[in-house]
């Protein structure tokens, strides 16, 4: 930390469209040697909360600062579990069997979101998908306004379920969508609130969404139990944000 502070001692921290400067890798990494010095007189357990509170402030000072993804966070967190294995007096033997233990929580996790990725890729690639959203958007002909919002509402959240992906169910249902909103008179922002709901509520339910999978295999919670507890909260959900939906159809709203 000493080294990045001296290589690095004024950081560019981006929100939104903002930029300033902050010394903020200086200022963390002595933060971080005062309270752990204290933390390491109280317990080694402290240091260890410590050293997990500070990893977040690291991670967000290279998230906003440095443009970290997945490669960077993975290695910081890797870093982080060194550390508190080296803190609690652990050899190098122990540690990587600690580490090996670990991961075996998450590998079945890892291995089911695999799996869900690739069942993905086939529904894509193999044009499945756009045989399916061409079929339902012919049904959405010669209805009410507020019978096509319901159609287009139950495309989006039944393709949530077959594509998490938040991106590309985006780029493939708006470029149909906005068009034929515009044709039968619905605001553009009544089809965008649309895929939001849709692609919001059944993110809890979805068999493919790589996240809930994970989550419930390190839980270790199967996912028939945790459809059986969900599904009416997520029946309620989508039956609100319908009615939600409905007020914009009659509000002057102008198009983007």
């Amino acid at each position: 930390m000493v080294l990045f502070s001296a290589f690095y001692p004024d950081s560019v921290l981006k929100i939104g469209n903002s930029h300033f400067h902050f010394p903020a890798l200086p200022v963390a990494s002595l933060l971080f040697a005062v309270i752990s010095f204290f933390a390491l007189r109280k317990s080694v357990h402290f240091y260890i909360l410590n050293l997990l509170a500070f990893t977040i402030v690291f991670l967000i000072i290279g998230v906003m600062g440095y443009d970290w993804y997945v490669m960077e966070i993975g290695a910081l967190f890797f870093g982080m579990g060194l550390a508190s294995g080296i803190a609690m007096n652990k050899s190098a033997n122990d540690i990587t069997k600690l580490f090996i233990e670990g991961a075996k929580d998450i590998f079945s996790a890892a291995f089911i979101v695999g799996i869900a990725g690739g069942i993905i890729i086939i529904l894509t690639d193999g044009k499945i998908v756009d045989t399916i959203m061409y079929g339902l958007s012919q049904s959405m002909q010669n209805v009410g306004k507020e019978t096509s919002l319901g159609i287009m509402y139950s495309i989006q959240t039944f393709l949530n379920i077959i594509i998490p992906s938040g991106s590309a169910k985006a780029a493939l249902t708006m470029p149909i969508m906005a068009p034929f909103s515009d044709l039968i008179g619905i605001a553009r922002q009544s089809t965008v609130l649309a895929f939001q709901f849709g692609d919001g509520f059944t993110n809890m339910i979805t068999p493919t969404s790589g996240v809930l999978i994970g989550c419930l295999g390190i839980a270790k919670v199967p996912y028939n139990i945790w459809f059986k507890y969900i599904w009416k909260l997520i029946l309620v959900l989508i039956i609100i944000g319908f009615l939600l939906m409905l007020p914009t159809l009659y509000f002057n709203i102008n198009g983007f």
